[in-house]
């Protein structure tokens, strides 16, 4: 509610201009739980004042929400005699950990690329370990996989459905972002940016956090802190779990 009552302050600070832009959220943190199935986060703000202004002349938005940038390896695996073994590799680095992306009006190369808003920017392209992968078509074919395979997680996605950000009263506009169960812990960052003639004029963004509770960052510290712990333990429990298996069914066929 104060952040909603933040961007009616802001439209009346703006009256008059036409490339203001707010811009909120009903969340700062997201925890993950032992139960935690996903959850939306509702994104919303102002991206012009002027109520005289044609449609067409108070332009539309981008929203753009990027987790924390992570390693990615991608192996090619060939076969060699009938197995199947790694035959090159490329390691993508700081690929955003979570990217999602949609807009009020179509989303395509030209307007994102002449905006500069991309998934992986020329700074971070020039990260990518190539390895022995020389033809353009080749790395062309390693960079889809990388997408797709982070796709299939729910961890990228563009949307290319506009009528999923709802305009009201004109000035306003709100939409929710899908954060699934797959999604990293860490700082992520919400970018929204006011295009007017395919043009950027305006850009704001702000922070949130993932961060696990509960015995789920017990699980997550102990993995990363102490693998050595963390591994006998999973051995322990995994072979006390067989033992107790095995002695109920026992136990049932001699009753």
């Amino acid at each position: 509610m104060r952040n909603i009552l933040a961007i009616f302050i802001s439209l009346f600070i703006y009256q008059g201009n036409a490339s203001a832009l707010v811009i909120g959220s009903d969340l700062n943190e997201i925890t993950i739980g032992a139960n935690f199935s996903g959850q939306d986060l509702l994104v919303f703000g102002a991206f012009y004042s002027a109520q005289s202004l044609a449609r067409d002349a108070k332009g539309d938005v981008i929203i753009e929400v990027k987790g924390p940038p992570q390693t990615v390896q991608v192996r090619k695996k060939k076969s060699f005699f009938g197995f199947w073994l790694n035959n090159a590799e490329v390691t993508f680095k700081e690929v955003p950990g979570f990217y999602y992306l949609i807009s009020t009006t179509e989303i395509n190369d030209e307007i994102l690329n002449k905006n500069n808003i991309t998934l992986l920017s020329d700074q971070d392209t020039q990260e990518i370990e190539w390895g022995k992968i020389r033809m353009p078509k080749d790395r062309h074919d390693f960079m889809n996989a990388m997408k797709r395979n982070k796709n299939n997680l729910d961890l990228f996605a563009i949307n290319n459905d506009s009528t999923q950000i709802d305009i009201l009263d004109g000035n306003l506009f709100k939409t929710n972002v899908p954060i699934p169960n797959t999604v990293p812990i860490g700082n992520y960052t919400v970018s929204v940016y006011l295009l007017i003639n395919s043009e950027l004029k305006k850009d704001y963004n702000y922070d949130f956090k993932v961060k696990r509770i509960g015995i789920e960052s017990v699980i997550h510290n102990l993995a990363i802190n102490y693998p050595l712990i963390y591994g006998l333990l999973a051995v322990f429990l995994a072979g006390f779990v067989g033992w107790i298996s095995a002695e109920m069914f026992r136990r049932l066929r001699k009753t």
